[in-house]
């Protein structure tokens, strides 16, 4: 006990210690530059830029265009030909990727140090110059449908997760991920792409964030000149959609051709934001991480009922889901599963998690922070993912939330949102 309370004290230190100064400025055009010095002579650094749109920001008609512009913004500009991004990055040893979530859009380059106002070039062109051709839009296009045959039509697992959002959510446009439905792929335009990218991919509607083996002030001189002469071409639309409060429980079934049956329990839970969010996190962690949580052992090691199955928090800009999932084994119903799955949801709420539990998912949580903290990448992935969404304030008192949250907390919040008549259950199954 005395070794568990050292290393909590240890780590909790280490938190406070570890989590690197941060250093804004706000360009005359609305952009807001960060800079993360690590000053661990890594010579790596990696240049980030967040924009503050994702599936969100879309309408129902025109869902999955925050992700196919994604796809498009490496396609020419009135520099670069087709592919050339790509092949500078390349050619100075850098990688670089991108993703579209439901509250915005991320774009990194990791490269050596020197290679940092590159980088920044780069996605300035992106910004001020992008060409958006009718004829790669065309042939992008495709792409994107392929890759929603290959992640959601035709994948039991994705499909499920999509009519589960699409059930959840009735009014929010949370009701779809971010790639969108097969219509809205086939029947976007061209002028579709183009006014979005002019509404959203402006200055004052993004963050870029440079992390690593850098000095502030050269981040700040750079982007400066980078970006400094772009100009804003609209107001940012608001998103004001509001969810209204689930009126009973939902339950859905679906059929798709699968070996097993499928299931899924979601329930709505608050923001990012919410102080609640630690606890539910630490639900998240007792109930599903690891070979020795509480339904890996029940329902997989035990009582051999499913071969996988998840159990987590969204922590999204908007409220979002505690979501359950299970693949059953082979010849196990999805009500059997759903039983089982129940009765430890019950058992959570009833006697809450114990001292030992909560001892452990802190020291693991600690520790996967402190581990967050070593590279650029991560770093910069972890202070964009809150500066994007607008508050960085749940970050900076992490460590607080952590060290106060008690097995009474977990409890409660198993309690508030753990609620049955406001619940969505969707099972897959293959029709007979």
């Amino acid at each position: 006990m005395k070794k568990t309370l050292l290393l909590l004290l240890t780590l909790g230190s280490l938190m406070a210690s570890s989590l690197p100064k941060y250093y804004t400025k706000t360009l005359a055009n609305g952009l807001e530059v960060v800079a993360i010095p690590l000053h661990n002579d890594s010579d790596v650094v990696s240049t980030d830029i967040f924009y503050k749109v994702g599936s969100r920001n879309e309408v129902m008609g025109k869902t999955g265009i925050a992700h196919m512009l994604e796809h498009l913004n490496f396609k020419s500009t009135k520099h670069l030909k087709a592919g050339e991004f790509d092949r500078i990055v390349k050619s100075f040893g850098g990688v670089n990727n991108a993703s579209t979530s439901f509250d915005y859009t991320h774009y990194f380059i990791k490269s050596s140090s020197q290679n940092m106002g590159e980088s920044m070039h780069l996605f300035a062109e992106l910004m001020a110059n992008l060409k958006l051709d009718d004829k790669e839009f065309q042939t992008e296009r495709e792409v994107v449908a392929e890759e929603r045959r290959w992640r959601t039509d035709n994948s039991p697992m994705g499909y499920l997760y999509f009519r589960m959002f699409n059930n959840a959510y009735i009014y929010h446009p949370y009701h779809w991920t971010p790639i969108g439905f097969m219509n809205d792929i086939k029947t976007w335009t061209i002028d579709d792409i183009r006014e979005f990218h002019r509404t959203y991919y402006q200055p004052n509607n993004a963050v870029l964030i440079v992390t690593g083996d850098i000095e502030p002030e050269k981040v700040f001189t750079r982007a400066e000149k980078e970006f400094g002469t772009i100009k804003n071409h609209t107001e940012v639309p608001p998103v004001k959609f509001v969810e209204p409060e689930q009126d009973g429980p939902k339950r859905i079934t679906i059929y798709k051709e699968s070996q097993v049956e499928i299931l899924a329990i979601s329930f709505h839970i608050p923001n990012f934001q919410s102080p609640d969010q630690v606890a539910l996190s630490v639900l998240s962690e007792v109930l599903y991480s690891g070979k020795s949580s509480r339904l890996y052992q029940e329902l997989i090691q035990k009582k051999q009922l499913a071969n996988q199955i998840y159990a987590y928090n969204m922590e999204n800009t908007d409220p979002g889901l505690f979501i359950f999932l299970a693949i059953c084994n082979p010849g196990v119903k999805a009500e059997t599963v759903e039983k089982e799955l129940i009765e430890q949801i019950e058992k959570i709420k009833k006697e809450g998690v114990s001292k030992k539990e909560l001892e452990k998912v802190k020291i693991n949580t600690k520790a996967d922070f402190i581990y967050s903290l070593e590279s650029s990448s991560s770093v910069a992935n972890l202070f964009g993912s809150y500066i994007v969404r607008g508050d960085i304030e749940p970050l900076l008192h992490y460590e607080d939330r952590i060290n106060a949250i008690t097995t009474d907390t977990v409890q409660k919040a198993a309690q508030k949102y753990f609620d049955f008549d406001h619940s969505t259950t969707v099972i897959l199954r293959k029709k007979d």
